[in-house]
């Protein structure tokens, strides 16, 4: 009687496991990721009153990082795509998507390995763009995981 109790047991825990579902970015093929750009964010502190906005797609397949970056009232020196740990530190520079662009960039950057791709699927990339009065970013805004439908 006790194995045949042990049986039904592991059979309902079995079904309630796989009717769990699983959710989340780790689930599509093409992950959509935006960012609000301004300064409140910025290492070390900037004060500015430019801002901007990113929108962001990830094809996992192809690894590619397609983007498409809005700012104003601000002359950039550069546009960059950077990665900190924890999120919230200064990171490095994992690569420069423009060099003095004005008001928008927009591209696609080829993610070259599973760890860069882990970086921005868990919010760890950030676009930063410095100017010559704040070379280490004046603006500044975390790439975060888009709210998703089912």
């Amino acid at each position: 009687m006790n194995r045949f109790l042990l049986l039904i047991a592991g059979v309902l825990m079995l079904g309630f496991v796989t009717s769990c579902k699983e959710e989340g970015p780790h689930k599509d093929d093409i992950v959509k990721f935006s960012a609000v750009i301004n300064s409140s964010p910025t290492v070390p502190k900037a004060t500015s009153s430019a801002q901007g906005t990113g929108v962001f797609e990830y094809n996992k397949n192809t690894m590619e990082l397609k983007y498409n970056i809005n700012f104003q009232n601000i002359t950039p020196t550069s546009v960059t795509l950077n990665a900190a740990n924890p999120s919230w530190e200064r990171g490095g520079i994992i690569q420069t998507l423009s060099d003095k662009p004005a008001g928008q960039v927009s591209g696609t950057y080829k993610v070259p390995n599973t760890e860069q791709q882990t970086q921005l699927i868990l919010g760890m990339m950030y676009i930063n763009i410095p100017t010559e009065l704040y070379p280490y970013g004046e603006i500044r805004g975390q790439i975060i995981a888009d709210k998703f439908e089912e």
